[in-house]
């Protein structure tokens, strides 16, 4: 590893270009039209998002809740350390006006740095994490799936700096990549009775490949070094996000650890997570799109606050034309989508289904509200997704300790409460530093807002009439279900705002 003296400045240097055009993938990529529209982001990162729920809800039906309550036990602490492990230089070289080598090379080593850091810290924490939640099967889970954080590292800055240059149809390669061959061996693992090693396998597979294919299309070749002013440059603004990332993901996931402490069934805790899943797969999607589009947009708009905050009230307007129905469809077809989804393995947990009735509204909400902290980021002030994040920590861990006494209803029925809290609080720190105001984030979601709501209305009725009325099965009355909401709401939109929807079909080929 070579550590250069200051007077290497990056000023000296050209900024990194991207020759992924000469690759193969970029040939072909070179021939699709338009790379910073909505679709190429929803296609680059959609795309898994979807199948990769069709692999996650094929092998949990086949494996059943115990085995996914195990794993699901063990990647909490894994995703947690995992925040460690590039601690925000990637964002860091997105807000960055101009990349030099120097820089991406500074990135890349701090990443490996700190990916041989956190697996070390890993497998010394196994065994006390196994402890903790009193399964000893946890600590052989955790330290295999530890081996991905130096797999994941080894691509990170391919991954972001594909991500400043906006440029999604690359980016729409190495996911699709990943979720196909990880989710082909989980299966094979899990048909080959393999359980929670099924599960694990796919985790694996997914980081490694997905590091290959990232190297494919965009052929940066880093080497070890360390330039000290660019990598505290790095560091300082990175950590900020670092920080405020690693605190996001303990206040949405302190349920996890509490609950797998207080409530020691693994079956409960199973379908407790898997209804987080199933709550998440449109709620992910979409929180990727607004860190992917929205942030990058936002930061190039850093010196003209007007234009910023017209692009993020746009944002809030199309991503909640998306986030709300989909949300919202999933809570009230809760009851009548476990068994039809997850199989017979599940049905002791049909009558349970208030839990994903819950998650899912609190998934919609959290994420929407997310899109504000893309703002925070794109003006240079991450700390405040930190200060956010810890205070609204503070306030979930006795919560979350009082729910989880009450088994996995209450860990659900906890987010009630602390999103009531959340709503005015977020609302206030967007006016006071984004000069968003309460009147203008109500225009820019009123009408998804209002559809929505005449949308659950009409899926409720249609709901109740075939389980009541008919006396249908589940599967015929969420096909039913499903059908009647997506009718409503087009038809809702229609009448409401017509103009909404070109206007999200000009996201979706140009962006924001």
């Amino acid at each position: 590893m070579t550590v250069e003296p200051q007077q290497t400045m990056e000023l000296q240097e050209q900024p990194i270009t991207a020759p992924r055009l000469l690759t193969l993938p970029g040939q072909i990529l070179r021939r699709l039209p338009g790379q910073e529209g909505a679709f190429w982001v929803l296609f680059a990162l959609a795309t898994p998002k979807l199948f990769g729920p069709i692999f996650t809800i094929g092998l949990r039906r086949f494996l059943g809740p115990g085995v996914a309550g195990v794993f699901d036990l063990a990647t909490a602490p894994y995703k947690l350390l995992d925040n460690f492990r590039n601690f925000g230089t990637g964002p860091a070289l997105v807000y960055e006006r101009e990349v030099s080598k120097s820089a991406a090379n500074t990135a890349w080593t701090l990443n490996m740095l700190f990916a041989v850091i956190v697996t070390l810290a890993a497998q010394l924490l196994a065994k006390p994490i196994a402890d903790f939640y009193g399964h000893p099967e946890i600590e052989g889970v955790f330290r295999l799936l530890s081996i991905a954080y130096v797999f994941a590292s080894i691509g990170s800055v391919h991954f972001y700096l594909l991500l400043r240059d906006l440029d999604f149809r690359a980016r729409s390669i190495p996911p699709l990549g990943q979720v196909i061959a990880a989710g082909d061996i989980a299966v094979l693992f899990a048909v080959w009775g393999f359980g929670t090693g099924a599960l694990v396998a796919r985790e694996l597979v997914s980081v490694i490949v997905g590091a290959i294919l990232l190297w494919a299309v965009y052929p940066f070749r880093p080497h070890l070094q360390l330039v000290p002013e660019l990598a505290w440059r790095l560091f300082k603004y990175g950590a900020w996000i670092g920080a405020g990332l690693t605190i996001l993901f303990l206040s949405q996931n302190i349920d996890i650890f509490v609950g797998g402490r207080v409530i020691r069934n693994k079956s409960d805790i199973g379908f407790y997570t898997t209804s987080w899943k199933l709550a998440f797969i449109a709620a992910s999607i979409f929180t990727l799109v607004a860190s992917s589009m929205v942030f990058p947009t936002l930061s190039r708009l850093r010196s003209d606050i007007a234009a910023l905050r017209t692009k993020l009230l746009k944002g809030i307007q199309q991503l909640g034309l998306v986030m709300f129905p989909a949300a919202a469809l999933l809570a009230v077809c809760a009851p009548v989508v476990v068994v039809p989804l997850l199989g017979e393995k599940w049905t002791h947990y049909r009558d349970s289904f208030l839990v994903l009735s819950l998650l899912a509204i609190y998934a919609g909400n959290r994420t929407m509200l997310s899109i504000f902290f893309e703002g925070y980021k794109a003006i240079g002030k991450p700390w405040l997704v930190w200060a956010y994040n810890s205070v609204k920590l503070a306030i979930m861990i006795p919560a979350m300790i009082y729910g989880a006494h009450h088994g996995i209803l209450g860990l659900a029925l906890t987010y009630i409460p602390v999103q009531i809290l959340e709503f005015p609080a977020a609302l206030f720190l967007a006016r006071r530093v984004l000069g968003v105001s309460l009147g203008s984030v109500w225009k820019a979601a009123s009408v998804p807002l209002m559809t929505t709501a005449v949308m659950a209305v009409a899926v409720i009725a249609v709901e109740l009439f075939c389980l009541k009325a008919l006396h249908l099965g589940d599967t015929f009355s969420l096909l039913f279900c499903v059908g009647t909401g997506l009718l409503v709401y087009v038809l809702a939109l229609l009448l409401l705002n017509r103009q909404i929807i070109s206007e999200a079909r000009g996201v979706l080929i140009k962006g924001l």
